[in-house]
């Protein structure tokens, strides 16, 4: 796989002091930290099916380290090797397909691309995508998260730090920093946007989706109801030219009208507090409406076609119903968040795969194409499923 040409980041003289993990070893050269990296991801059963890219990702998380190098502790704040690992395989269906719809993209035309990555967190999948694809067929990356400083605002303590996306680029960073913006092979671009509001998303597309060339909308682990926001703006923008959705958690309901066994019921006191997420879909009694299809917010346990849960994490536990039942609830909302996705003039496909194992259920990738398809990418998208999976699609 092409990374993107020559190695910006020459080799250091003396190995860096940090670590890929709480390993006791206290030293690693950049080709024990990369090798390290392969071990662990090549060891995951999703290797098989994404080989070439499994092999390449070590060596973009390899750039990150040599980047923030002389800053220890940035590279610590930006490194776990669980999360990182964690972050890019559950994003691999994802940049596999962005990858090949990318190579396939004839930019004669002078138009690049623009990818869109939608409640970012610190922005690792961008970060990923920017070391892997060719700027010559790329304009930029923008992350969008609510959690971002405003752009001549200096970062607060509630807000995620862009120092790792910009250094000293901006004004009111230590300007003893490097200039990480620069270093970026395709360039991030962070941007403040609450999704909730509807304000702020057409803001949004007015800067980035009307006659602005293609885009690539990407959205990672969207809670709730964001998952909406995201099939609107693919729905409500024919710049979009391809479109990706993995939800997340469910939207939350009013557990009093539940029909739940009492041994579930040790959470009901926070979930019924006036103001909780679970309350608000419940007394609007909210229909959802994506495109021509709509679905009831409300739900009852026993009605066939519920998708909302009662339930939330806390502190890395759950609280709620047991994951055998959130799970049919999650596959009933990827459900109808496909069947939202507009396909008049576009291709789609929702497909099971399997990530997440030990329980975990959150497996479900929406994929979408506005005509014509990129045949690399949707070839490789309908091939034959391994057994415990399966693909609905048009």
């Amino acid at each position: 796989m092409d990374t993107g040409g020559s190695d910006p980041y020459p080799p250091s003289p003396m190995p860096p002091r940090d670590e890929p993990s709480s390993s006791s070893k206290p030293c690693w050269t950049d080709e024990e930290f990369e090798r390290h990296l392969r071990e662990e991801l090549e060891a995951h059963p999703l290797a098989a099916r994404y080989p070439d890219l499994f092999a390449t990702a070590p060596k973009l998380i390899r750039n990150w380290r040599r980047r923030y190098r002389g800053n220890p502790s940035l590279w610590k704040r930006m490194f776990r090797k669980d999360r990182v690992l964690k972050e890019f395989v559950e994003a691999a269906p994802f940049v596999d397909a962005v990858r090949r719809l990318v190579a396939s993209y004839d930019s004669s035309n002078g138009k690049k691309f623009t990818i869109v990555d939608l409640a970012c967190g610190k922005g690792y999948l961008s970060m990923l995508l920017s070391e892997l694809l060719p700027p010559d067929k790329v304009e930029k990356i923008v992350l969008v998260d609510r959690q971002w400083p405003m752009h001549n605002m200096e970062p607060q303590s509630h807000h995620i730090s862009w120092t790792h996306i910009y250094g000293s680029y901006k004004e009111v960073e230590d300007q003893s920093l490097p200039r990480y913006f620069e270093t970026w092979p395709i360039r991030l671009h962070t941007s403040k946007v609450d999704l909730k509001k509807s304000k702020e998303i057409r803001s949004l597309e007015q800067r980035l989706f009307r006659n602005k060339g293609p885009v690539i909308l990407v959205a990672v682990h969207l809670c709730g109801t964001l998952s909406l926001k995201a099939v609107e703006l693919f729905n409500n923008n024919p710049e979009t030219r391809f479109f990706c959705l993995k939800p997340c958690c469910l939207p939350g309901e009013e557990i009093g009208q539940l029909n739940i066994p009492v041994r579930y019921l040790d959470f009901v006191t926070e979930l019924t507090e006036p103001n909780s997420a679970g309350m608000v879909h419940a007394k609007r009694d909210e229909i959802f409406h994506l495109g021509e299809h709509s679905f009831d917010s409300k739900v009852i346990l026993r009605i066939p076609g519920a998708v909302c849960m009662a339930g939330k994490w806390k502190k890395n536990k759950w609280t709620g119903p047991p994951r055998t039942v959130t799970k049919a609830y999650f596959e009933r909302w990827a459900d109808n968040l496909f069947l939202g996705m507009n396909d008049r003039d576009a291709s789609k496909m929702k497909k099971t795969i399997m990530i997440q194992n030990d329980g975990g259920y959150q497996n479900e990738f929406l994929f979408a194409e506005r005509l014509p398809e990129t045949a690399p990418v949707w070839d490789a998208l309908r091939q034959e499923q391994p057994p415990g999976e399966k693909a609905v699609g048009t």
